[in-house]
């Protein structure tokens, strides 16, 4: 319900296409406006580069990235037809179907986005964006199995993948496996002692299962790992209220809406947990 995994965008910076110095300056002042977060500057340059280049692969790889510096302003209409362009210069150009991909998907078009991530996956077919960002689409869709499949098949080629296996305990709790996904988390905290999202997780699962003050005790590292990580203050609550400490409870809520969490979303949240 509340854990996800973060969508990764790919990028491709050109080294090989073009040796002009107007050229490799331009691809210089994009990386550097892209690292410093100057997307508006990113996009003005790349589109820069745009005009100036004829080969098609090339082409493909700039519109990609245009398309990233656009969606980073939010110019969602404009990003979607920049990651055609780079699909239509390049068909084999798997980053790009995937971009595409998980705009769709942010912006609720599912079956556009489904099909972008099985053209990807005809490419690669363990693409590590596909399979978890349409693991994710599963999950929102509450289709656990093929969620489950996407995950077990990334794992299979990839066994330490610490996304695939985060995201597969989720799926197992919400299969209502809660020992088997409680089981995973405490070796994934293991091996990732300093992930505040672990520590939530598994308070999470202890929630699930009644062993409230464990819980609570792994949501309070959580938060000291990082306090503003909304979705633990959302779980301390929601332990707190099990406890009977409303007043607590509604403190902790009070701060998750501050760092962003929704207020919709908070009462579904509360509901549940209404006797």
């Amino acid at each position: 319900m509340k854990k996800t995994v973060t969508i990764i965008l790919a990028l491709g910076f050109i080294t090989t296409y073009a040796n002009s110095q107007s050229v490799d300056e331009l691809k210089k002042q994009f990386e550097d406006c892209f690292n410093k977060e100057d997307y508006a500057c990113a996009e003005k340059t790349i589109e820069k580069l745009i005009k100036k280049e004829k080969d098609t692969k090339a082409l493909a790889y700039y519109y990609s990235n245009l398309g990233t510096a656009q969606r980073r302003q939010d110019k969602n209409v404009e990003a979607l037809k920049s990651y055609t362009k780079a699909i239509e210069n390049n068909i084999r150009l798997t980053y790009a179907y995937t971009n595409r991909a998980t705009l769709y998907q942010n912006l609720g078009r599912f079956p556009e986005a489904l099909k972008d991530y099985e053209s990807a996956l005809l490419i690669d077919p363990v693409d590590e964006t596909a399979l978890l960002s349409r693991a994710v689409l599963y999950r929102a869709t509450g289709k656990l199995e093929l969620a489950q499949k996407d995950l077990e098949l990334l794992l299979k080629n990839d066994p330490k993948n610490y996304q695939a296996r985060a995201n597969l305990a989720n799926i197992k709790k919400r299969l209502g496996k809660v020992e088997e996904a409680l089981n995973d988390v405490i070796q994934l905290i293991e091996e990732q002692p300093k992930e505040a999202i672990l520590y939530n997780n598994k308070a999470d699962y202890l929630m699930t299962l009644k062993r409230y003050d464990e819980a609570l005790k792994e949501v309070e590292i959580s938060i000291s790992l990082d306090p503003k990580y909304l979705m633990a203050h959302v779980t301390r609550g929601e332990i707190l209220l099990e406890l009977g400490k409303t007043e607590e409870a509604n403190k902790e809520f009070e701060i998750a809406l501050s760092l962003g969490f929704s207020k919709s979303d908070l009462d579904e949240v509360i509901s549940s947990h209404k006797k």
